[in-house]
């Protein structure tokens, strides 16, 4: 995979979650033996917890968003560069800044973690 194929997946990622609101895409897109460090605890079920604060988030921050700003490859692993947002009356308010590592097993996400490098509000 390319950096501009990466970039595609990982927008279609977040296009199924946060603007189709899918959160069953996980399945799809997340391996089987996913595992996410900002989850942490090895005896959770890291995508049946990711699909539960996905709802949870929705339900609390309807109008939340991510735009994927830019994506790099190397070997099998993307980096992205995200920006979490809401639109409040056509206005676009910008939530946090953060890059997200997504260790990559063929086509599905084995591990991913997040680093916020900018935050303006605690996101639920």
């Amino acid at each position: 995979m390319n950096s501009q194929e990466g970039l595609e997946y990982i927008r279609g990622y977040f296009d199924d979650l946060f603007v189709k609101r899918n959160i069953d895409t996980l399945d799809d897109y997340l391996d089987k033996s996913y595992f996410d460090d900002d989850i942490g605890d090895p005896s959770v079920d890291h995508i049946q917890n990711s699909k539960e604060f996905l709802q949870n988030l929705f339900s609390c921050e309807p109008a939340i968003n991510v735009e994927v700003l830019d994506a790099k490859v190397y070997d099998a692993v993307i980096t992205a560069y995200l920006e979490w947002y809401k639109m409040n009356s056509n206005n676009r308010e910008t939530i946090r800044k953060g890059v997200a590592i997504f260790v990559m097993n063929g086509k599905q996400i084995v591990k991913r973690h997040t680093f916020i490098y900018q935050s303006s509000e605690k996101v639920n």
